[in-house]
């Protein structure tokens, strides 16, 4: 061998070994006794993440998991906390082997169908309780029908029918009555269902009907539904888990065999989660094309979900009457939780992951996680919101420490549709009090309310609180940390499909050095429906925007306070539906936004002029 071939053989050699010292290899049909070699992969994620632990004692670059196409189910959390963070500059990327789709689930397969009356099958409920059926891939309808026409309250505790049947159904305790009130989706159960003469009275669980009935906002109405009653089974398509008996039915599809399909419900609440502290955060941490599917969200099984606003819901621990109406103190409301969630966590970063079948919100940015990014990803079929960035607690709009400030995150190239499906209060991107939150270039479309909902709390937590009518037990004399956000290019259409008082875009609080611009905005069908500035908005640059077929194109309702003259509005393309014959610089606006070429999974609905 002469020289030149014997130094590109060692060469070779030496990439071979560097390359096995900086990845492993994951395949569900792997063996967590393996070495983790691309030919000897082990089974499971978290054994991967152990054996990354002791690589970094020998390891100064940057280590990848590569997994394999394939389910992998998970039977508990994936937790990854400090231990599993980058060092030195470099990162633990978790990865798709080329080519290939790893799918992170937390699912279980039903299985062992019977027929059952009529048409319907029934089969042994792999888990005690779950919230959502998905048949081939395609989530189905849980039971649902329409109230009683003479439905009317009866007192504060209920309701009262003719349909004295009623108290003869099954399992009463998990019917849930649904209302929606113009941007609120209120749930509430049913606590029991006696006769009385020819009908029957609803006796609503307390205290959270109480709450739904008497919290500030709007309060309840006539029901728009009920859900959850195996006297309601009658469309092809539905299902109905029977707790007690631990049976889920289902009536099937036209030409759909029981015996022939994959059938599968959430069994975890987390998929995924960065654990970290303030003093020891996880970072450097990178997820790439990864599927994060099947997990749910249980607590709405337990006592209903009372909608504040945005899937928030009203804390009982921190009550406070006003006007005689129900709110809690400095509207730290709770949020709705994520199925992955980055808590204390930096420099991590989600990249064309997809994430669907989720029972919750999808994924959450919290507790001092800051400079992280979020890039060419998918959100669809998700119960509540798709993503989260921040919070409304003390922690969040007056910090102790500042390290808890959720800062300087990324969201950007990505596609955010059909979420809210089940909780349709939620919205696309919520963000609370953040500082430096930049959301560029998504297309976010088909929610039932609003594309974007950043800030919070309606004036009252701002230093001084402004010129307010509302009532608190004390202000702040300092400014919350909100502010140089950055909402710029993004395509958001075909929103607020179902409720209203929302905006493609809407805002609270000040936000000092926040931007809105350069944003097509159309096609929304609820009101006002674009930008919407909200009560307490100021300090917020509104430049740039084409907006078209919204009922209104700009929303002030902050004059309470007089912040609608700290905010800065100026050419924009208001009422101007682009067309071949739009003049250059909307022609630009229209091309140059969205999501990007290089992101784009397939051509961006309604990218075209029109």
């Amino acid at each position: 061998m002469k020289p030149g071939s014997l130094l590109l053989a060692a060469l070779f050699a030496a990439w071979r070994l560097a390359a096995a010292e900086t990845a492993l290899f994951v395949s569900p049909t792997g063996d967590d006794a393996n070495p983790g070699t691309d030919a000897k992969p082990v089974r499971t994620i978290a054994k991967a993440r152990d054996a990354v632990r002791a690589l970094f004692a020998r390891v100064t670059g940057d280590i990848t998991v590569f997994l394999r196409g394939g389910v992998f189910p998970l039977s508990e959390t994936l937790v990854l906390d400090h231990r599993d963070s980058g060092q030195n500059g470099h990162a633990i990327i978790y990865k798709n082997h080329p080519g290939e789709v790893p799918i992170l689930s937390g699912g279980k397969r039903v299985t062992a169908w019977t027929p059952d009356a009529g048409q319907r099958w029934k089969a042994p409920a792999p888990v005690s309780n779950f919230r959502q059926l998905y048949i081939n891939g395609t989530r189905r309808q849980r039971v649902h029908g329409v109230p009683p026409p003479d439905l009317r309250p009866n007192g504060n505790t209920g309701c009262r029918t003719s349909l004295g049947a009623m108290a003869d159904w099954q399992n009463p305790q998990d019917l849930e009555l649904c209302w929606f009130n113009v941007w609120c989706h209120t749930r509430c159960r049913v606590q029991a269902i006696r006769r009385d003469g020819t009908e029957a009275v609803i006796t609503m669980l307390p205290p959270w009907f109480d709450y739904a009935r008497n919290k500030e906002g709007v309060q309840l109405n006539d029901p728009a539904f009920m859900e959850n009653a195996l006297e309601l089974l009658d469309e092809p398509g539905e299902w109905y888990l029977d707790r007690a008996r631990r049976v889920v039915f289902y009536l099937p599809l036209a030409n759909e065999d029981p015996h022939r399909v994959e059938a599968v419900v959430p069994a975890l609440e987390r998929l995924l989660e960065l654990r970290g502290t303030l003093d020891q955060p996880v970072h450097d941490v990178r997820f790439e094309g990864l599927t994060f599917v099947y997990a749910g969200w249980l607590q709405p099984s337990e006592i209903g979900h009372v909608d504040v606003q945005a899937n928030f819901a009203l804390d009982p621990k921190h009550k406070l009457e006003r006007d005689g109406k129900l709110t809690v103190v400095h509207n730290e409301h709770l949020k709705s939780p994520a199925n992955i969630v980055c808590h204390a966590a930096n420099s991590v970063r989600f990249e064309r992951c997809t994430f669907t079948h989720l029972g919750g919100a999808g994924l959450d940015l919290e507790y001092g996680s800051h400079d992280n990014t979020i890039v060419g990803c998918e959100f669809s079929d998700i119960s509540g919101s798709a993503l989260q960035l921040g919070d409304t607690r003390r922690d969040d709009h007056h910090p102790a420490d500042p390290r808890t400030v959720v800062r300087n995150n990324t969201v950007a190239n990505n596609a955010i549709h059909h979420v809210a499906v089940e909780y349709q209060g939620g919205v696309g991107i919520f963000v609370g009090y953040t500082e430096g939150t930049r959301l560029t270039h998504n297309e976010i479309s088909y929610l039932p309310y609003s594309g974007v909902s950043i800030g919070w709390g309606w004036g009252e937590e701002d230093a001084g609180a402004g010129a307010l009518n509302y009532f608190q037990p004390f202000r702040f004399n300092t400014p919350t940390p909100a502010g140089n956000n950055l909402i710029a290019s993004n395509h958001i259409h075909h929103v607020l499909q179902k409720l209203k008082d929302g905006g493609a875009i809407y805002t609270l609080g000040n936000m000092p050095g926040t931007v809105i611009g350069w944003n097509p905005l159309h096609d929304n069908r609820g009101e006002p429906g674009c930008i919407y500035l909200d009560e307490g908005s100021g300090f917020i640059e509104v430049t740039g925007n084409l907006v078209y077929r919204v009922k209104t194109p700009l929303n002030y309702n902050n004059r309470a306070q007089g912040r609608n003259a700290t905010c800065r509005e100026h050419d924009n393309f208001f009422n101007v539906v682009p067309d071949k014959q739009s003049p250059p610089e909307i022609k630009n606006l229209v091309e140059q936004t969205g999501i990007q070429l290089p992101w784009q999974r397939s051509p961006s609905m309604g990218r075209e002029l029109k």
